[in-house]
């Protein structure tokens, strides 16, 4: 067993957000914490975890009911909210944005399951959050005894598990060793604090291991069942628009969208900054000021460009799925190649820009704590996601038009 350094699963259960709040007022809260995220992002990168304060602010803004039905006190708004709140916390804190996103669209893992595994996990409180990871660990062993299973195994990169009430891993069932979806609470799994990479430091995102517990059958599932379970589901939370989404989903851009925002913060700073900022002229020393640096102009314009278009692709394309699921149309094909492909090239397009911005600053971005070595870092670090492989997406979207 195992408690979180910070832990607030045993804070009295809070009453659901405000049903009235809007997309737009969403999208304005994120906007109004950056400051406060900025303020604490060397400390976020220092400690390899957000503050316990942070997620609470997450939790009251009202984050994490964007991606949850009514009848948990959801607010039961679109991928294209999930992705601009994301995008915006971004600006101030990548790693804090990386956690939102992950247990947000968790949300939608857990509508996968029965009735009563809803109920059990977010019945008595409507903040309750899911981590672990889905990806298959064929190491794992889940033995099937009465009434379900005895599940032993470790699972890496478990984001946001800091602070999640509850962990989903994928691991193999019966002879063919298919993949399996197991719900875990929290307090009967170990924390493994196996996490210091080299960006995104904040998000978490440590080992979780399980020895021996038993996951009753209605928290196990076939992972191949999952689309067609959440759309068995849909009779359940008949008014909620985004059961309709693809999963996994592309569309609410769940990676993509933190590393366009860590550029764009990155972009923010640069240009709060240039004014006064300067380098050495050569190496006999001199100063020459930044802002009157013709190369400067370009680059920046260039890099900020590209970030205002990455921004501006994510929030088309996040709209045009969240638009499908509010017709009830199913994702082609077609729709999902062009979504991988964007993800991969907005990532792209982030990573590019941050180098850039990183190249203008000089040796004072070698600094760790530094807003754009930092911004640098992380946008490297998210570009490596399965996620966001460009070869294998530019393959996939050449098939689907070809």
């Amino acid at each position: 067993m195992s408690t979180s350094i910070l832990d607030t699963r045993e804070q009295a259960p809070r009453s659901a957000p405000d049903p009235t709040l809007t997309a737009d007022d969403l999208v304005a809260r994120a906007q109004e914490m950056i400051p406060a995220l900025r303020d604490r992002a060397a400390e976020v990168d220092r400690e390899r975890r957000i503050p316990a304060e942070t997620y609470r602010m997450l939790g009251d803004a009202g984050f994490f009911h964007i991606l949850k039905p009514k009848k948990y006190g959801g607010l039961e708004l679109s991928e294209h909210e999930h992705a601009r709140v994301a995008m915006n916390l971004a600006r101030g804190c990548a790693s804090t944005a990386w956690v939102f996103s992950i247990l947000s669209s968790d949300n939608m893992a857990i509508l996968s399951f029965p009735e009563e595994v809803q109920d059990e996990i977010w019945g008595d409180d409507p903040y309750a959050t899911l981590a672990g990871n889905t990806n298959l660990n064929p190491k794992a062993t889940a033995r099937k005894v009465e009434g379900g299973y005895r599940l032993t195994g470790q699972w890496g990169f478990c984001s946001g598990s800091d602070f999640s009430e509850w962990l989903i891993f994928n691991a193999p069932v019966g002879e063919a060793g298919e993949g399996h979806m197991f719900l875990v609470p929290h307090g009967e799994a170990e924390t493994i604090d196996d996490w210091h990479p080299t960006g995104m430091r904040g998000t978490g995102s440590r080992s979780m291991a399980v020895r021996d517990v038993f996951v009753p059958e209605r928290r196990v599932q076939a992972t191949k069942d999952t689309v067609r379970k959440l759309a068995e589901r849909r009779s359940l939370h008949p008014t909620f628009d985004t059961m309709w989404a693809t999963w996994p989903s592309n569309g609410r851009f769940p990676f993509a969208s933190c590393a366009v925002g860590a550029a764009w913060g990155a972009a923010e700073h640069f240009a709060d900054t240039v004014g006064s900022s300067t380098r050495v002229a050569n190496a006999l020393g001199g100063a020459v000021r930044l802002a009157d640096q013709d190369y400067v102009a370009s680059e920046f314009a260039a890099a900020q460009g590209d970030i205002q278009m990455a921004r501006l692709l994510i929030e088309k394309r996040s709209f045009e799925a969240s638009q499908r699921a509010r017709d009830r149309k199913e994702s082609t094909e077609a729709d999902i190649a062009r979504e991988m492909r964007d993800n991969s090239l907005v990532t792209r397009t982030a990573l590019r820009s941050v180098q850039q911005i990183f190249s203008l600053v000089g040796a004072r971005a070698g600094s760790a704590e530094h807003p754009v070595s930092r911004a640098k870092r992380d946008v490297e670090m998210i570009s490596h996601h399965v996620t966001l492989n460009w070869r294998q997406a530019a393959v996939r979207y050449l098939g689907s038009v070809a």
